[in-house]
């Protein structure tokens, strides 16, 4: 068993929301894919992230399940924590699709320059 205590140094992870939030940040979830997902309201699932409201145990172990982690986790701290594998690869992904679009940009960028440069030497 690790040797973790429900008091923690993270602020993040020392209440329910905010290990919720914090297991769905590095889910690589939105909270639009976990409340479809889970079944129930934007409002009500953003008020358990902020600590206004908990959910059931029925949502709270659908939850977890959603968001690969332990129950136990959730409740307190202790047990299968989120991983942060996800994160870097949604950050690849982003990065990515940056990647291919200043490429696209720049392949305009070059198309156009050619384009000037003929109607300049028409010009001369």
């Amino acid at each position: 068993m690790p040797n973790r205590s429900i008091f923690h140094s993270n602020k993040e992870d020392t209440t329910l929301g905010g290990r919720i939030s914090m297991a769905r940040e590095n889910s690589g979830l939105s909270v639009g894919q976990v409340v479809k997902r889970l079944g129930v309201k934007a409002t009500t699932y953003k008020a358990w992230e902020a600590d206004r409201s908990e959910p059931r145990a029925n949502k709270l172990v659908a939850l977890a399940g959603i968001l690969n982690i332990s129950p136990p986790y959730l409740l307190s701290g202790m047990g299968k924590q989120p991983s942060k594998l996800g994160l870097p690869e949604r950050q690849i992904k982003q990065l990515t699709a940056q990647i291919e679009q200043l490429e696209q940009n720049l392949k305009t960028a070059v198309a156009n320059l050619r384009q000037i440069k003929r109607v300049i030497a028409k010009m001369k």
